[in-house]
């Protein structure tokens, strides 16, 4: 008769890909003779992919003066593109710098920030706007401010459901029968998973 010190029971259901680790053993002893019994288990590996996993789109434009002044741009009393000369990242390639547009890669959820600054000493009191769409007009997601007199700027952020192909830009626009210069802004798009 064979006597155990510890026993184990186990049922263990076969999966596709499964390798089978050794999780416990025991042993007895019978007649000055050892037994070592090992208690195999499978367990289920996920099955490894050959496809890989598109990467996200992420761009990152921008317009800005190091210390603050004009970067030859302005807003007024019309909806208005602002440029955005500078790449920083456009994983896509679908940044348009000649028209300031952005072409959607692929369809689905972005996260998209845009800011607009204002150069220094404006007038307080005075509306402007910046929003980032497929057209340039004045909707829920056009975000208003108003001048405060030394400083002024504001980030834009939302999440936008957008279809591949779509063509989006920042625009802006001022409550002002004269213009007043914009000394930065960016538009910062990252597709969500």
């Amino acid at each position: 008769m064979i006597k155990f010190t510890s026993s184990a029971l186990l049922l263990v259901s076969a999966f596709a890909g499964a390798q089978t680790v050794t999780v416990g053993s025991t042993t007895s002893t019978q007649n000055g003779m050892t037994t070592t019994i090992t208690v195999p288990v499978s367990v289920a590996v996920p099955p490894t992919s050959s496809v890989a996993a598109n990467p996200m789109a992420a761009l990152r434009v921008e317009a800005g003066s190091a210390n603050g002044s004009s970067v030859n741009q302005t807003l007024g009393a019309a909806f208005k593109a602002v440029a955005l000369p500078t790449v920083v990242t456009d994983t896509a390639s679908g940044w348009n710098a000649s028209a300031n547009t952005y072409t959607v890669p692929a369809t689905g959820s972005y996260l998209i920030i845009s800011n607009v600054r204002l150069v220094d000493s404006v007038p307080a009191g005075i509306s402007y706007g910046q929003g980032v769409n497929t057209s340039n007009v004045d909707n829920a997601s056009f975000v208003w401010s108003t001048t405060a007199g030394m400083r002024n700027g504001f980030n834009n952020m939302r999440i936008m459901q957008l279809s591949a192909g779509q063509t989006i830009y920042l625009f802006g626009y001022l409550d002002s029968p004269t213009p007043i210069a914009i000394s930065g802004a960016s538009l910062s798009i990252q597709q969500l998973p």
